[in-house]
């Protein structure tokens, strides 16, 4: 074989060393010990005869290769695998010789996947060889071994270059080289009309043979037909076909192709669609009885059979031989595919749960070949396919089903793509379970809320193996700054500002003033306000021109109410409101504005504490000016306050902020009536003192009309719902308890005495509805009728004894138990 392979391969190249050579070597040996002996050199004569035999042991590989002891040859060639020492033309023989013993070898195996191993391994060695240059006379032989051993092993891509460069180099193999390549360009065709239109090429050139037997040309016109049947040409295709006699082997293929053409007429919508699926499902029936268990005819018209079934309507005998197909054909082409259909159809049934099994077992199985290679589906197709699966479980919010599909595309998919998707899915879940905690009942809300902050955390977690996955990629910053936002969301603010830090590392500087906003957020959030203004101002300081500073003056607000700071956190909101760049639609203007109001609504009520503090409440004529000046400041906070958050509400009603600022806003009215009933009492001018009358009822009455409207919606919402939030459900009671206050001011004591009893019936399982009882009691006083008013406060101690005993005076009222017994003892003794 050598010397056909030298004569037809290379005629004008050196041959290779062949049996005699030794000899003539030896000689030269000899030789070179004699003159070496006069020379006088004994290190230089045992270094040449070590040198000397190895070569000749390299090249006796080669000779026992040829003389097919193959034992002999691979012993010899595996001893000098990795000798780099070896002169480079001398380094190509060992993985050549253990290449075509591979090759040769896959004779002794029937089992197919067996073959294809062996020929995996013929090619990977004959591909170093060949890399390494062949060893001189051998290139083309070693071309046509891997060429083929590419093709048997399905690694057709890679086999088609070396093949065309054998082609002319070698014709004596051009007839097996046609046939290989017609193969290869159809089995690595895709979608690609290209290479089908090559493919057909190559088959033509191999059926211009005239030698070939009738078997090997039926074996070609059914591969022309399969290459007609995927250019479209369906009546070429049945042509080919055509030729096929009945007692060919491949007779049975040829129905399947006949079969496959009815179902690419009927997927066209013709008139006749079902007359034709009735014939495909006929021909692919035929065909499998025809066959044996495990041929590649069988497992064709098996997976055929179930897609024309599919396309029929029969939606449960589709299933039925989809899933037979499947678990017979498991790890198959055909049993991938089916896979995939049988999964599509489940979730079309609704049996979400069976369908995630099936896609598992099927992306697990596509994923032992090295190299995805489906003549039913391509890898694009298969992708689509599972997409669709994990947004149609995201759509029916079977979130835990898209997660285990997600986690299955890795090992046939990317690694970085499966852990994006997956990612993704428990975000949206997380979004969606905050939704649901939106609307539920509050004890059912913070369960909600709470395992939605799992799910967020989860994200973190995979999209920080993401960005360990990315980290040479241009997207590696985008996925850290993804698991910041997912750690934050679930509440794990430490791993947000680890994410955060390392973003800020990396990204570049157009991008860091969002990060110094997100780290100093995250800061606020673990009471750490002053590491978060350091931030705040480093982003308001260099980055003055970039939108993000509106939220980070927001922040900064937050930080310095923190801190105790309410001068600088007005002057944060004041500055963006006052900007002149940022409209009033927008969210930061938006909550920019509520804040404000809610600042100095705080300021109004720190000068009126320090005012009290100052001897405010004193005899108007023994209280000192500082108090006054304080109380002065505080009705002016007051008045800024009211414009403020009545102009938020005006803005925007809907805002969820809205039910607060309208309840701080009647406060500010309440409040600021101190001032002008402390100053009605200094004057003695009618007309002055007409004013302050008219301010202070002024105030009251615009206190009493926001509660009044809160007092109803929320009862409504509380009616409706059964429930309220625990801020909405403060400010319901206070509202109850702030309209009596307002009405005891203005000394109309029925109107007052009935908002503090409809207030102590609402919460007499309360402390704070001794409160009530109380005020009713003075309100009753000053009408001057004591027996109502010991009566009240009788009633006060039995609501007293009944309270629970662990219950906490301290969150709506002052004292304790016995305090508020021996309080309400004192009153009725006064009476």
């Amino acid at each position: 074989m050598a010397d056909e392979v030298k004569e037809d391969i290379a005629p004008n190249a050196e041959a290779a060393p062949k049996k005699g050579w030794l000899d003539a070597r030896l000689r030269l040996v000899i030789v070179g010990l004699v003159l070496s002996c006069v020379l006088g050199s004994v290190a230089f004569i045992l270094s040449s005869t070590v040198a000397d035999t190895s070569r000749e042991t390299i090249y006796t590989s080669l000779e026992k290769l040829e003389e097919g002891d193959y034992g002999a040859a691979r012993r010899i060639a595996e001893s000098f695998v990795g000798n780099y020492q070896l002169p480079e033309p001398e380094q190509a023989i060992p993985p050549y010789v253990l290449g075509a013993i591979a090759y040769h070898d896959s004779d002794q195996f029937w089992s197919e996947q067996d073959k294809q191993r062996i020929f995996m391994i013929a090619a990977r060695y004959l591909r170093q060889s060949a890399d390494l240059g062949y060893p001189e006379g051998y290139a083309t032989e070693g071309n046509y071994m891997l060429g083929r051993s590419l093709v048997l092993s399905k690694q057709y891509g890679k086999s088609i270059p070396v093949l065309l460069k054998t082609y002319e180099a070698a014709p004596q193999y051009r007839r097996e080289i046609e046939d290989m390549l017609a193969s290869a360009y159809l089995a690595d065709a895709a979608s690609s009309d290209q290479q089908l239109t090559d493919a057909l090429t190559w088959a033509d050139k191999y059926l211009e043979v005239k030698l070939l037997s009738p078997q090997q040309r039926d074996t070609a016109m059914l591969r022309r037909a399969k290459i007609l049947l995927r250019l479209g040409r369906l009546d070429d295709a049945v042509a080919a076909v055509d030729e096929i006699a009945k007692t060919s082997p491949v007779y049975v293929d040829s129905l399947i192709v006949r079969g496959e053409v009815e179902l690419a007429r009927a997927k066209q919508e013709s008139p006749d669609r079902e007359k034709e699926l009735n014939a495909a499902i006929d021909l692919l029936r035929q065909a499998a009885d025809n066959q044996l268990v495990g041929t590649d005819s069988t497992r064709a018209s098996s997976y055929l059979l179930a897609v024309s079934l599919d396309e029929a309507g029969e939606t449960p005998a589709a299933l039925s031989q989809a899933t037979r197909t499947r678990k017979i054909y498991f790890r198959t082409p055909e049993g991938i595919a089916a896979g995939v259909l049988e999964g599509r159809l489940l979730r079309e049934a609704g049996r979400y749960g069976e369908a995630v099994d099936v896609y598992r077992r099927t992306l697990q199985d596509a994923a032992l070949e090295p190299e995805f290679r489906n003549p039913y589906l391509t890898i694009e197709q298969l992708r689509i396919q599972v997409t669709a699966a994990i947004e149609q479980f995201l759509d029916k919010q079977e979130f835990q089903n898209a997660v285990e599909v997600a986690q299955a595309l890795t090992p046939l998919f990317p690694r970085d793509q499966s852990l994006q998707t997956e990612g993704d899915i428990l975000v949206r879940w997380g979004d969606t379970i905050m939704s649901h905690a939106q609307v539920a009942k509050l004890a059912e809300a913070e369960t909600l809320r709470k395992e939605a902050r799992e799910r967020f955390r989860s994200a973190g977690r995979i999209y920080e193996k993401l960005a360990a996955e990315r980290f040479s990629a241009r997207t590696y910053t985008e996925e850290l700054w993804k698991s910041a936002t997912a750690y934050f969301d679930g509440q794990d603010y430490t791993k947000a500002i680890e994410m955060l830090d390392m973003y800020s590392q990396y990204e570049d500087r157009s991008r860091q003033p969002r990060a110094l906003v997100a780290k100093a957020r995250a800061l606020i959030a673990l009471d750490r306000a002053d590491e978060a203004l350091e931030l705040l101002h480093e982003c308001l300081d260099f980055y003055s021109r970039d939108p993000v500073i509106y939220d980070a003056r927001l922040l900064a607000s937050e930080a310095y109410l923190e801190v105790g700071n309410l001068t600088l956190a007005e002057e944060m909101l004041q500055s963006n409101l006052n900007d002149g760049r940022l409209e009033p639609q927008s969210i930061e203007w938006q909550n920019s504005l509520f804040a404000l109001g809610r600042v100095l609504h705080l300021e109004g009520e720190m000068f009126e504490a320090q005012a009290r503090v100052k001897g405010i409440l004193e005899d108007p004529e023994a209280v000192p000016r500082e108090a006054f000046e304080l109380l002065e400041k505080s009705n002016s906070s007051y008045l800024l306050a009211i414009k403020n958050l009545k102009m938020a509400v005006r803005r925007y009603p809907n805002d969820p902020q809205a039910v607060m600022a309208r309840y701080l806003a009647a406060e500010c009215h309440r409040r600021s009536s101190m001032l002008p009933r402390k100053r009605f009492r200094l004057v003695d001018i009618e007309t002055q003192r007409v004013r302050f009358d008219k301010e202070v009822k002024d105030n009251l009455e615009a206190a009493l009309e926001i509660y009044a409207s809160l007092v109803d919606e929320l009862t409504e919402e509380f009616e409706t719902r059964g429930e309220l939030h625990p801020v909405h459900a403060d400010i319901l009671r206070n509202s109850y308890f702030a309209q009596g206050a307002a009405y005891y001011d203005l000394q109309q004591f029925p109107q007052a005495i009935e908002a503090y009893s409809t207030a102590s019936n609402r919460y007499q399982n309360d402390p704070i509805a001794l409160e009530a009882f109380s005020q009713i009691a003075s309100c009753y006083r000053l009408m001057g009728q004591p027996i109502e008013a010991k009566g009240t406060l009788e009633q006060a101690k039995i609501v007293l004894d009944r309270l629970p005993e662990n219950a906490d005076y301290s969150e709506t009222s002052y004292g304790s138990a016995d305090d508020w017994r021996n309080f309400i003892d004192w009153l009725i003794s006064t009476l």
